[in-house]
């Protein structure tokens, strides 16, 4: 048997991570889709105030008050930060891949508390910090590949926690103050519609604007549901690799991975076609 042989069986065991690198891949590609949103909890807080204020006709005054949702923004940039950067380790391990990877954008912790429209509980607190230790950890140690079932033994819980609270914040949360956005719109142009001081034109010209604002709104509603598919999606798969990690050879967890990486790549296509 060559050195090379005995060092692969030392270091990796020689099983094929195709799969596995291919399921992480995907989910990487999929989770990376949040930055396409370009919608957040500020805009929504911006959008409203500006509602009220050419409602009320102040044209001087701009000031809007939506540091909370700033707060709530930058939290879910944080956690979406967190689950990109397992999705990129667990890519790379399964791969061989760099000697390197940056971990310092983890370094900062969460803390509990009320955050305008979300709230940061103990469990992702807790569930923040394991992931980013995980990555840490297997990062600094130059067997790391040899880890890939540790990795990912100690990250199903907390990752899966993240995934469901980002996939929360965006298609509860966000959305939920889309839909009342769009109540608001209703109301607002219902009225104008009614109005004996606008003639049949200016009706017509409303009645355009309230259809065109309301299909704005339910395309970025389509699109948090299409991301929410992606995240569920992947957190499903992640539980599979979990329950399959001692029998990696096995072609039915080989068949499975694969099956769920094109499933959210197919989710990721739909996505795309919403821009």
């Amino acid at each position: 048997m060559s050195i090379a042989s005995i060092l692969c069986i030392v270091l990796t065991g020689c099983v094929n991570l195709k799969h596995v690198n291919d399921y992480s891949t995907s989910s990487l590609e999929g989770v990376k889709a949040f930055e396409e949103i370009h919608y957040g909890f500020s805009q929504s807080c911006m959008d409203r105030c500006m509602f009220d204020k050419i409602n009320m006709l102040l044209i001087e005054d701009k000031t809007c008050n939506c540091s909370p949702e700033q707060k709530a923004d930058s939290i879910n940039l944080k956690i979406y930060n967190a689950i990109y950067g397992y999705f990129e380790g667990l890519s790379l391990v399964s791969d061989n891949g760099l000697a390197t990877y940056r971990t310092d954008e983890l370094e900062n912790a969460l803390t509990e508390g009320d955050f305008g429209s979300i709230k940061i509980e103990k469990e992702q607190v807790a569930s923040y910090s394991r992931v980013a230790r995980i990555l840490i950890n297997v990062f600094a140690d130059s067997k790391r590949k040899s880890k890939i079932k540790t990795y990912v033994t100690e990250a199903n819980a907390p990752i899966k926690e993240l995934l469901a609270y980002l996939d929360f914040n965006l298609s509860s949360n966000l959305y939920g103050k889309l839909e009342v956005e769009k109540e608001r719109n209703r109301a607002y142009f219902f009225d104008l519609t009614k109005s004996d001081s606008l003639s049949m034109f200016e009706k017509r010209q409303t009645t355009q604007e309230y259809y065109k604002r309301q299909g704005d709104i339910e395309k970025k509603q389509n699109k948090l549901g299409i991301y929410s598919k992606t995240l569920q999606k992947i957190s499903e798969g992640h539980q599979e690799l979990f329950d399959h990690l001692e029998t990696l050879k096995a072609e039915e967890i080989k068949q499975l991975l694969f099956s769920y990486a094109n499933e959210i790549d197919i989710i990721i296509t739909e996505f795309k076609k919403t821009e």
